[in-house]
C-alpha cells in the first residue's frame, strides 16, 4: 500500500474565521424510521433521547428525534403526512436511502454567516429564519448535503417545535464528548477543498494518497484555524474503491463517516461491543511484533487493545486510538469511528490505513463489489 501525506504548518494557517464558525452544532439524518434509529443510538451508542418534534408540536411534514451525548446532537427525521417537507424527505430516502442531509454549524451571528457565505459564492437554499431564541439559514454543499448556520440564544429547546424529552439522562460506560471529524465522499475532491477554503476560510491540513493494490483513493483534510472543525474529503482513484462504491450506492456525494471523540476508548468500545455494536474486523497480525515498535510506549494495556481490536497510530505530537463500525444502514454507505487522542495527536490514523482498508475490502468482497 502506498500512502503519502502532507501537513500544513500551523504558522501558515493565518486566515480569519470569515463566517464566525464556533463548531459543529448537529448532524441531521433523514431516515426511514425515526423511532428505530433513536433506539439504535440510545442502545448501541449510549446516547440520550433529548428532543422530539412532529406535526402536533408544530413541525410540518416530519417526525423527528434528537439524540445526543456531550456536545453531540443527531437529528433523526422521517416523513410524516403530506406537503412539501414530507415529499422532499420521501424523495431523499428513495434517492439515497438513510443518510446525512445536514452538517450544521454553530455560528456567532447567523445573519452574517449566511450573507457572507453568499457573498463568497455559496448558494443559499434556506434563507435566514429568525426566532426569539434561534436563528438559522442554509447553504448547499456536496451532493444533496446542506450546511446550516445556527445562532443559539439562551434557551432550553433544540429548535422551534422541538420539545424536551422528560427523564432523559446520560449515564453508563459509553462516553462521547464531541464530533472529532466528518468525512465526505465526493467525485471531484479539489472542487470541494477549494469550496471550503473560499467559503469558510478553512485551510488544507493534510493530504493522503492511498493505494492497497486492489483499490485506491485520494483524500484531503480541510480544517478551521482553531482545529475544532476537521473535514476530510475523499475522491476515488480506482473504479472498485470503497469510495466509488459509496458514490454508486448513495447515488452521489455524501457523508461517509462521522468520528466520535471519547476520553476512554477501551471502556467505550467494550460497552458498545457488549451492547451488540458491530465493528470492522482487525486481523490478529496487526498486533504482531511490529506493533510495539510502531506505537511505542502507551498508557493503555496492549492486551486489552488486542482483545477489543482497537487500532493505534502515533504521530509527532502523541498518538490516537480508533475503531470503525460496520456500515449501519441497509445500503453500504455510512459508518462511525470511535476515536481517542493522546497528547496533542492531530492525525487520522495514517499508520492504520492498511488495516482499515483491508477490512473494508473484506466487507466489499462479501458484497461482491470487489
Amino acid at each position: 500500500m502506498a500512502t503519502t501525506f502532507f501537513e500544513t504548518p500551523s504558522h501558515a494557517r493565518t486566515e480569519a474565521n470569515p463566517l464566525g464558525i464556533k463548531g459543529i452544532d448537529h448532524i441531521e439524518f433523514i431516515v426511514d424510521n425515526a423511532d428505530q434509529w433513536r433506539d439504535y443510538f440510545v442502545e448501541r451508542f449510549g446516547m440520550a433521547a433529548r428532543f422530539y418534534a412532529d406535526e402536533q408540536s408544530g413541525v410540518k411534514g416530519r417526525r423527528a428525534h434528537v439524540v445526543g451525548q456531550g456536545r453531540i446532537n443527531f437529528l433523526l427525521a422521517e416523513p410524516q403526512g403530506a406537503g412539501p417537507e414530507a415529499d422532499f424527505l420521501r424523495w431523499h430516502l428513495a434517492q439515497h436511502g438513510n443518510g446525512v442531509r445536514d452538517v450544521a454549524f454553530r455560528v456567532k451571528d447567523a445573519r452574517h454567516a449566511v450573507a457572507e457565505a453568499a457573498r463568497r459564492g455559496a448558494r443559499v437554499v434556506r434563507p435566514l429564519d429568525e426566532h426569539e431564541t434561534f436563528n438559522g439559514g442554509s447553504i448547499a454543499a456536496y451532493g444533496d448535503t446542506l450546511h446550516t448556520f445556527i445562532e443559539r440564544k439562551p434557551h432550553t429547546d433544540f429548535a422551534p417545535g422541538y420539545r424536551p424529552v422528560p427523564g432523559a439522562f446520560e449515564d453508563g460506560d459509553i462516553n462521547f464528548a464531541m464530533i472529532d471529524h466528518v468525512v465526505a465522499n465526493v467525485e471531484h475532491m479539489e472542487e470541494w477543498v477549494q469550496y471550503y477554503e473560499r467559503i469558510f476560510g478553512f485551510d488544507l491540513f493534510m493530504h493522503f494518497d492511498i493505494n492497497t493494490g486492489r483499490s485506491a483513493l485520494m483524500s484531503k483534510v480541510v480544517s478551521s484555524i482553531d482545529g475544532w472543525v476537521k473535514l476530510p474529503i475523499n475522491e476515488p482513484s480506482s473504479q472498485n474503491s470503497q469510495i466509488q462504491e459509496f458514490l454508486d450506492r448513495y447515488n452521489g456525494p455524501g457523508v461517509q463517516h462521522i468520528a466520535l471523540l471519547t476520553p476512554d476508548i477501551v471502556a467505550t468500545v467494550a460497552e458498545m461491543r457488549r451492547m451488540g455494536q458491530d465493528f470492522l474486523d482487525v486481523p490478529d497480525t496487526y498486533y504482531d511484533a511490529d506493533f510495539d515498535q510502531r506505537v511505542g510506549e502507551i498508557e493503555e494495556d496492549k492486551a486489552e487493545l488486542r482483545r477489543l481490536k482497537i487500532l493505534v497510530d502515533r504521530d509527532h505530537d502523541g498518538y490516537l486510538l480508533q475503531l470503525f463500525t460496520k456500515c449501519v444502514f441497509t445500503r453500504p454507505t455510512l459508518f462511525f469511528e470511535v476515536i481517542q487522542r493522546r497528547g496533542r495527536a492531530m492525525g487520522f490514523g495514517e499508520g492504520n490505513f492498511r488495516a482499515l482498508f483491508e477490512a473494508i475490502e473484506r466487507e466489499q468482497a462479501k458484497r461482491g463489489t470487489l
